[in-house]
């Protein structure tokens, strides 16, 4: 496997944890609102999340339902109890690594600007950010709107 796709297997894997623990979501679902959350830098095609889809059932941290929604079969995914304490670890990682990047660029920046050179952020990544943003708002609202404490009421733990 290609080092390309290792990281957009794990770049899935910890989406998908997330997605779920907003709500129990279906694979086209699941593709649509990665891509749409990340503004297309990240392309969930079938090749790439069911593989990650299947692999996070054999782990134990998704389980499926087969449910009928608009008169077709459609396997709903949700997260395990062990999923949930998988995300909880994933994103202990997620920020500590972040606060680290964030500490190392803070100096480097601070280091840049000692020596006399003006830093300075091109437009079209400002508008990047703005509205990376604002999908993280959105994501964010949906966290807080959603019971993401725990497994949904009345789903078994795996």
């Amino acid at each position: 496997m290609s080092e390309g796709y290792e990281t957009l297997k794990v770049r899935l894997r910890f989406m998908v944890l997330t997605l779920l623990a907003v709500k129990p979501s279906h694979g086209y679902e699941l593709s649509k609102t990665i891509d749409e959350l990340t503004l297309g830098t990240v392309k969930a095609s079938p090749g790439s999340l069911y593989p990650v889809l299947r692999e996070l059932s054999e782990e134990g941290l998704i389980e499926e339902e087969v449910i009928v929604e608009g008169g077709r079969l459609r396997k709903v995914y949700r997260l395990t109890e062990k999923g949930w304490e998988e995300l909880a670890r994933v994103i202990e990682v997620a920020y500590t690594i972040s606060t680290n990047v964030t500490e190392l660029l803070s100096i480097a920046r601070r280091k840049i600007e000692e020596r006399g050179v003006k830093t300075c952020v091109p437009i079209e990544i400002l508008e990047r950010l703005a509205r990376l943003e604002e999908r993280i708002r959105r994501l964010r609202g949906l966290l807080e709107g959603s019971s993401c404490q725990g497994p949904e009421a009345g789903s078994s733990p795996s």
